[in-house]
């Protein structure tokens, strides 16, 4: 697989935000493999309330970050964090899209210890 696809990682998002009066939360933790069966898989229970907007965010956030992800690929949710209050549609819809973006830049960053400036510096800031 190019570096520019996400294989057999694991990773997770918790969101929450405070809405005013009350707050909006949900988290994923997702696999992604090449040697499994292909598509995206629940291992977990999720609440049919949520399990489309799920699917719709890693879809969307798949098709915008990695398009060229292989039709043999897999993408396995293996926890969904819900809140009884604070989670809702909007809320897991955004935690979709929001590891398939973490993804995206730890398989796109070109990083290393030595390239990443000490705190409160930039790359541009002259001596």
């Amino acid at each position: 697989m190019s570096r520019a696809s996400p294989g057999e990682i694991e990773l997770s998002v918790s969101y929450r935000a405070h809405l005013g009066p009350r707050f909006e939360a949900a988290g994923l933790r997702v696999q992604f493999h090449y040697n499994q069966l292909p598509g995206i898989h629940f291992r977990v229970p999720v609440s049919a309330e949520y399990r489309d907007s799920i699917l719709r965010g890693i879809q969307d956030g798949m098709a915008a970050r990695f398009p060229q992800f292989p039709a043999s690929g897999s993408i396995w949710i293996t926890e969904v964090v819900e809140d009884e209050v604070a989670s809702n549609q909007r809320a897991f819809y955004r935690v979709g899209r929001a590891i398939i973006e973490q993804a995206y830049v730890l398989v796109t960053s070109t990083d290393t210890p030595n390239s990443i400036p000490p705190a409160g510096r930039t790359t541009s800031s002259k001596d």
